[in-house]
């Protein structure tokens, strides 16, 4: 079994990628792709 604290690092980290990509991106169709992957990570979470 995979313990907690793996599935929150892995969720930290798909966050703070989408951060990331949101803030620095100037394309729309990119900072909707790093919102989604925002989101992705805190439903994972």
């Amino acid at each position: 079994m995979i313990p907690l604290s793996h599935y929150l690092i892995l969720g930290a980290i798909l966050f703070s990628l989408g951060v990331f990509g949101a803030l620095t991106r100037r394309n729309a169709i990119a900072i909707l792709m790093s919102i989604e992957l925002m989101l992705n990570a805190v439903s994972l979470n």
